[in-house]
Order: structure tokens, then C-alpha cells, then sequence
């Protein structure tokens, strides 16, 4: 794997681990068969990078999705990274710019330190330090709380370079996960301004947001292929190719693919719009 500048973003085994859906072991494993070699912390321990994730989710499908053990990933590929990342471009995310981001998020929308602090479970103070870049290590759970809170995809937040463009061509929008197993996303958006996200999401059997959350905005959920089931308060909706379903933000709601094939969703997603005050 490249190697890391001082100022940025880092991460553990563990966080990562838990990010693409294995335990640490199957990555040290990783690290054994000669497939990446870690960047270590001053102490020793591995560290890893946003580019980081995107490698080893690459493994990780050359594995499970294509059924490739370990010494056929290594005859294909080698220790060339490119060859499995999807995109060539590293983007190095600096602590810098990613606390001024938050912060600069956080005041246009006019939310106070308390409420998006309370919102995502941790003190005013930490959130406070998170964003005057005064703690080092901030941990991938707490970036995805706060990404969802103010209803952006994490990727809008690790982008250091705005791209001023309109058109998506057909399998070029940019890609990501948000954490859980069997989801991953793609943008089918060039603009970036916080106002609109438009999402295809890709859901295997059996998976799913477990957990229900809330947060501001409105969403509109539209089913191209396969069956979702969707909780939205007290409400179970049970969606076929063609259905959708619009609601605000604010209520309570969480969804699985119930089905048995891959389930492909049309999400849309805008925040809250506030009114200017005089």
C-alpha cells in the first residue's frame, strides 16, 4: 500500500475490518499471502487509509463473489494494487480538510454544536474538537453518524476537489459503502452542493439498515429490481420493481432485501430546506 502523509485520515484493523464486513484476522491473512503490505503507526500498530478500504473491499470481492482463494488472487494480481482498485486516483483526506468541512457544513445549515452533538451520540466538546482538528483519531462509526445526520453520502466529505460537472456517464458514477455488508452505492450526480443526492443502491439478499434511524430531509425510494421491505414508524411496507415511497426524513425507519435476488433502488434524498431568516 502507498504511503501516508502525516496529516492524514487513519484508521484501525478493527474499524476496518468491521467496515468491510470480516474479522481482522482474515485481513492479517491478507497481509501474510503477500496480497498489501500495512503501514504501521509509531507504535507499531497497522493503520489504514480511505484508498485502504476500497483495496482490500477489492479482495475481499475477488473472494467471496468470484470464489478465488488467496494463491489465485496472488498469481492473477501480485502485490499491484492498481490492478484491483477500479480507480486508479489515490485521494489522500487530510484531517484539515475534513474538520473544516464538518464545521463549514454544520454552521451553513445553522445547527448548534449541542444539537448535532446529541443527534449523533457524543458531547458538544468531542464534536467541537473534531472540527478545530484537535483529535487525531476519529473513528469511521462517527464520521458515517455525522455523514448521516445531515443526510450526505460520507463521500461528499472526503473529496478534496469539487468536480464542476453535470453529466454522469452510463457506470461512471462514483462508488461507496456505507458500512454494512451486502450494500453498496453509486452516485448518479455530478453536483455535490448538499441540496440533492441521487443514489443507486445495490442490496444482496438478506441485507440490509437494521438499526432504524432519523434525521432531517425527505427521501424518495424507488425499486428497480427484486423486493425490499421497508419499516417506516409503526408502518411495513413490502415493495416490488416499480413501487416507491416518499416520507420525511424525521420518521423513524429502517429496510432489508427480503427477497432471494439482488435488489437495485432508485434513492433520492434532499435535506431540510430552512428558511432564510431576515
Amino acid at each position: 500500500m502507498r504511503e501516508y502523509k502525516e496529516d492524514e485520515v487513519c484508521f484501525t484493523i478493527n474499524e476496518i475490518a468491521k467496515r468491510i464486513g470480516v474479522v481482522p484476522a482474515t485481513i492479517r491473512n491478507w497481509e501474510k499471502a503477500g496480497l498489501f503490505t500495512a503501514k504501521r503507526s509509531e507504535n507499531g500498530y497497522r493503520i489504514f487509509t480511505f484508498s485502504d478500504i476500497e483495496y482490500l473491499e477489492n479482495i475481499k470481492r475477488c473472494s467471496k463473489d468470484k470464489g478465488m482463494g488467496i494463491s489465485a488472487i496472488r498469481l492473477l494480481y501480485g502485490n499491484d494494487r492498481d490492478n484491483l482498485l477500479q480507480k486508479k486516483d489515490d485521494v489522500t483526506v487530510s484531517r484539515k480538510l475534513l474538520s473544516k468541512k464538518w464545521k463549514d457544513y454544520r454552521l451553513k445549515r445553522g445547527e448548534s454544536l449541542e444539537d448535532v452533538a446529541r443527534a449523533i451520540g457524543i458531547s458538544a466538546s468531542y464534536l467541537s474538537r473534531i472540527e478545530n482538528q484537535q483529535t487525531v483519531n476519529v473513528s469511521l462509526e462517527i464520521l458515517q453518524r455525522l455523514a448521516d445526520f445531515y443526510g450526505e453520502n460520507l463521500l461528499y466529505y472526503v473529496n478534496e476537489a469539487e468536480q464542476n460537472r453535470n453529466l454522469v456517464k452510463r457506470k461512471k458514477g462514483e462508488k461507496f459503502t456505507i458500512g454494512i455488508p451486502g450494500i453498496s452505492i453509486e452516485s448518479v450526480t455530478a453536483m455535490k452542493s448538499g441540496t440533492l443526492s441521487v443514489m443507486i443502491y445495490t442490496v444482496e439478499p438478506g441485507s440490509g439498515r437494521d438499526s432504524a434511524s432519523s434525521h432531517s430531509g425527505e427521501e424518495f425510494v424507488y425499486l428497480l429490481s427484486g423486493q425490499l421491505e421497508f419499516h417506516l414508524e409503526e408502518e411495513i411496507f413490502f415493495l416490488s420493481p416499480g413501487d416507491s415511497l416518499s416520507y420525511s426524513s424525521l420518521k423513524s425507519h429502517y429496510w432489508h432485501n427480503n427477497g432471494k435476488k439482488i435488489a437495485k433502488i432508485l434513492w433520492v434524498y434532499t435535506p431540510e430546506v430552512r428558511e432564510e431568516q431576515a
